[in-house]
């Protein structure tokens, strides 16, 4: 558990746009605290021993590579903290204890190694980005699976900018996403299953590493993409994570490596934080009625 792939062939990736979330809108955001601190937690920002006070905000490119044609405009990012507003309930001391409620702290279209920095994928997906990025920016935005109500596919999944709740019980953690009501399961000390079935949030298997929890994820189908601007993975895409309770037990980091033999060049890693929320409650979200970006012919059209 936890080991990288070796590359190898074989897996093709199968497409259907990244675009906006579907179905159902989230309360707390209207109420968040605003941030007190620089706007931090992009990926590939490294944090200080200390607070996210002392991290620096990341640069964000305008257009993929800086490219001079607006047709390739990125769509901006938030990176806004969210803390939890003073005298809050104090998170639990036990290292490995991530039992409660943890918000995003930024929100990410594009992920890659940095910020405004795409995938390292293979020339022909990239192309196939900067197409799904000019349809997007011409107002016919590909359908991806959250549109259509499926899953958000991973890692997508975990830059949703709603808040999780992590349930702990022995033998197993289980992330409870507010979006789409999506569940992540993490099976500690297991192995996958030799006939595993591919799915869109793919098998989870976890083991500790001091006070970090490596999870290891495989068997993701690829209908989803990496990300919202729409990079491509392929069903032989494989990732780890690696959460770690840091800032007093304040933030959860959570260290991803995303590799795919099919349509990565080669692995890459980045950072992302979720802040401690005891003052939160997930809220219902019902996709499928009343689905205000329902696709027709494949696009993604908003209502």
């Amino acid at each position: 558990m936890g080991a990288m792939l070796k590359w190898g062939a074989g897996g093709a990736a199968v497409a259907v746009l990244a675009a906006a979330a579907a179905g159902a809108t989230y309360a707390q955001a209207q109420n968040a605290p605003a941030a007190q601190a620089p706007a931090a937690g992009a990926a590939g920002a490294v944090p200080p021993s200390g607070s996210i006070n002392a991290r620096p905000a990341p640069r964000k490119p305008k257009t993929l590579f800086d490219d001079p044609d607006p047709t390739l405009a990125l769509t901006p990012g938030n990176t806004r903290p969210r803390p939890a507003p003073p005298g809050s309930k104090p998170p639990n001391p036990d290292p490995r204890n991530f039992e409660g409620v943890w918000w995003l702290q930024g929100y990410q279209y594009l992920l890659g190694p940095e910020v405004g920095v795409p995938a390292p994928l293979k020339p022909q997906y990239i192309e196939l980005l900067k197409k799904r990025i000019r349809e997007k920016n011409a107002g016919r935005p590909e359908t991806d699976t959250s549109t259509a109500c499926f899953p958000h596919g991973m890692p997508r999944l975990m830059e949703s900018p709603y808040p999780i709740e992590i349930v702990q019980t022995p033998g197993r953690v289980t992330i409870l996403h507010e979006v789409a009501h999506e569940v992540r399961r993490f099976y500690i000390g297991q192995k996958h299953p030799a006939n595993l079935k591919i799915s869109y949030l793919g098998h989870s298997v976890a083991h500790w590493e001091g006070d970090s929890l490596v999870v290891d994820t495989v068997g993701i189908n690829a209908a989803s993409f990496i990300d919202d601007e729409g990079s491509s993975h392929s069903d032989k895409e494989h990732i780890v994570e690696r959460f770690t309770k840091i800032d007093g037990g304040r933030q959860l980091e959570v260290e991803t490596t995303v590799e795919d033999p099919v349509t990565l060049e080669h692995p890459y890693s980045y950072k992302r934080y979720f802040q401690w929320r005891p003052d939160v409650r997930p809220a219902e979200y019902i996709c499928e009625e009343n689905n205000r970006n329902a696709p027709v012919n494949g696009v993604t059209v908003a209502k």
